[in-house]
C-alpha cells in the first residue's frame, strides 16, 4: 500500500466506515489514526443565549480562548456546548480562536460543520470571533493551495490578515501567523518587525499575544523550535502579559518566563498526552477551553473541561514599568 498523508487517510476512513464496521479493509496505518481523531458525529448545541449579554467597559473584558476545534465531531460539539453554557452563566463578547479551525477537508466545504453549527448559539448572541491561523488551516508552508485555504478562512471569519491587532476594553491583542515561514522561516523578519512596532506602540493596560504554535509545550509537538531565540526575547522585552496558543491538544500553563505567562489551550476537539517540564505550572490532557476575565489590573483565567469542571485557575496582575 502506498504511503498516505494524514488527510488522505482520514478521507479513506470517513468514506469506508461501513467496511471498517464489518472488520475488513483496515490497514496498520489507519487504526492508530482513528484512535486519536474525533470522527463520531455529535449533536450541535441548541441553547438560546441572551444577545449581547456581556458587560462592555473601558476597564473590563471577558473573553474565551480555544484552539484545534476543527473536527465537527462529537467531542468538538461537547466543547462548543460547554462554551455556550459558559456564556449563559458568565457572558463574554469575544472568542480568540487559536488555530486549526478545520480538519478533514477544505474550509469552504466544511465551514458549516466545523464552525457555524457548533458555534451557532454564540454567533446568534453576537459574540465576535478572532482567529490566529493554524497549520491545518494552511498546511504550514504557504504553498499556493495553502494560501488559498488561508484566504478562504480569513474571508469566512471576517479576519483582516494573517497577522493583525485588535483592542477590546483594557486589552490589546496581537494575532500572529506562527507557521514556517510566517514567523520562524527566512521571511520571518517582516512579521517580527511588525510585532515589535505594534507592541511598542500599545498603550493599553494588557498585552495578549495569540498564535497557533506554542512557545512552551510539554505535549506531543513540544515547544516550537526557534521560538526561544526569535520570539521569546521580544515578548519579554515588550512586557507582554499572556501568550495563548494551541497546536498541542492539551492544556498547559507555564510559570512566568521573563514575566510572560504562556498557555496552551488546544483541547477543542481532541486530546494528546502531555507531561511536565521545568516551566510547567499546570497541565492536563483534556477537552477544554479557557475563560478569561479582566477587571482593571487583574486578569483571572479558568480552564474549563467539556464536562464543566474547572481544570485550572490562575490570576495575573498587569505589568508595570512599560
Amino acid at each position: 500500500m502506498p504511503e498516505l498523508n494524514r488527510r488522505q487517510l482520514l478521507a479513506a476512513a470517513l468514506g469506508a466506515a461501513g467496511t471498517l464496521a464489518a472488520g475488513s479493509g483496515v490497514t496498520s496505518q489507519l487504526w492508530p489514526l482513528l484512535g486519536r481523531e474525533d470522527l463520531v458525529p455529535g449533536l450541535a448545541p441548541r441553547l438560546a443565549l441572551q444577545e449581547a449579554a456581556w458587560t462592555s467597559a473601558a476597564d473590563r473584558l471577558s473573553f474565551a480562548a480555544v484552539g484545534d476545534t476543527g473536527s465537527g465531531g462529537r467531542q468538538a460539539m461537547a466543547v462548543a456546548n460547554r462554551m455556550a453554557e459558559g456564556y449563559r452563566r458568565a457572558p463574554y463578547g469575544l472568542v480568540t480562536h487559536l488555530g486549526d479551525l478545520c480538519y478533514y477537508g477544505s474550509v469552504e466545504d466544511r465551514f458549516d460543520d466545523v464552525f457555524t453549527r457548533p458555534m451557532r448559539p454564540l454567533i446568534d448572541a453576537g459574540v465576535r470571533f478572532e482567529l490566529a491561523i493554524g497549520n491545518h488551516d494552511g498546511d504550514l508552508h504557504h504553498s499556493d493551495a495553502s494560501l488559498a485555504e488561508i484566504d478562504a478562512e480569513l474571508r469566512l471569519l471576517g479576519t483582516p490578515a494573517r497577522h493583525y491587532t485588535s483592542s477590546h476594553g483594557p486589552v490589546d491583542f496581537f494575532y500572529l501567523d506562527s507557521s514556517t515561514p510566517g514567523l520562524f522561516g527566512d521571511d520571518s523578519s517582516e512579521q517580527l518587525e511588525w510585532l515589535d512596532d505594534a507592541l511598542a506602540s500599545s498603550t493599553n493596560q494588557w498585552k495578549v499575544v495569540c498564535m497557533h504554535h506554542p512557545v512552551y509545550s510539554s505535549g506531543s509537538h513540544g515547544s516550537t523550535p526557534g521560538a526561544d531565540e526569535v520570539l521569546e526575547p521580544l515578548l519579554g522585552r515588550r512586557k507582554v502579559d499572556l501568550v495563548l496558543s494551541g497546536h498541542d491538544h492539551h492544556y498547559e500553563r507555564t510559570r512566568p518566563q521573563d514575566g510572560v505567562t504562556y498557555v496552551v489551550s488546544g483541547g477543542g476537539c481532541k486530546t494528546t498526552p502531555v507531561g511536565r517540564s521545568r516551566f510547567t505550572a499546570a497541565a492536563a490532557s483534556a477537552l477544554q477551553y479557557l475563560h478569561v476575565d479582566v477587571v482593571d489590573d487583574r486578569l483571572t483565567g479558568r480552564s474549563i473541561r467539556a464536562d464543566g469542571r474547572v481544570l485550572d485557575r490562575f490570576e495575573l496582575r498587569a505589568r508595570e514599568g512599560r
